[in-house]
């Protein structure tokens, strides 16, 4: 095996299987070693760049919640090992081979282009990109030796990320949107998402001018406590099996 693939599928197997610590330790890593600042050091160009930023992060979260709603995969691993049951090529997945990694780059992308430091563009970008990607190599090697040719027929077929959007709705025709599913299996990554655009969008303000207007600060503390509020009901519902689908 050529020597690149073989350290990209061991990192991604090391990524999958921290991947709920190591993405977060990476984005406090930025918070706490680097400051805000302007797309390339430009005042007048960085305001588009910061709502580019926040359309990409929403853009991101909107598609993980309609893949989910849609046709779901449990690709969560087994015992801390990339793991699959069946091969799902319904839904978004007959059009993209790994849209919810497409989604979270999306997010990704969207926080640093609002954050606007060199470190964001230079170090967490690159790193959550080769993370995912290399997830995506050690996942694809996996569903090779367990589904052979279906695999190999799928892969030749469909996009590794960016979707084929030719045909999309007539594929996802067959599916009655999940709701349940949407808010049961991402209600975690929408309170993420939308705290972080809140909380970068304030501290760039914060780190610019030194102060953030008042109506600003109560807008956003407003919005948080109805975040906190979703997040807690989201949960209580989970728990409490009321987010229970029939599939």
């Amino acid at each position: 095996m050529n020597p690149l693939r073989s350290f990209t599928l061991r990192s991604g197997h090391f990524f999958f299987q921290f991947r709920n610590l190591i993405f977060p330790v990476a984005l406090v890593f930025l918070f706490f070693t680097s400051k805000p600042g302007l797309f390339l050091g430009n005042a007048s160009w960085d305001p588009a760049i910061v709502w580019t930023g926040i359309f990409l992060a929403l853009a991101g979260q909107a598609f993980r919640l309609a893949v989910i709603g849609f046709a779901y995969i449990k690709r969560g691993g087994k015992e801390g090992k990339v793991w699959a049951e069946r091969l799902v090529i319904r839904g978004f997945y007959a059009h993209s081979r790994n849209p919810m990694y497409l989604g979270n780059m999306l997010i990704v992308a969207g926080f640093c282009l609002m954050f606007g430091s060199w470190e964001a563009y230079a170090l967490v970008l690159p790193f959550f990109g080769y993370a995912y990607l290399a997830i995506t190599m050690a996942e694809e090697d996996f569903l090779r030796k367990k589904f052979g040719a279906d695999y190999a027929a799928y892969e030749k077929n469909v996009n590794r990320f960016w979707p084929d959007f030719k045909g999309l709705a007539d594929s996802l025709k067959e599916f009655e949107y999940d709701w349940k599913r949407a808010i049961r299996k991402d209600y975690g990554t929408v309170f993420s998402t939308l705290f972080g655009v809140i909380a970068i969008d304030l501290w760039k303000d914060c780190g610019q001018d030194g102060i953030v207007e008042g109506p600003k600060v109560f807008l956003a503390g407003a919005f948080f406590v109805l975040l906190v509020a979703f997040y807690l009901g989201a949960r209580f519902l989970k728990k409490s099996g009321r987010l229970a689908s029939a599939n």
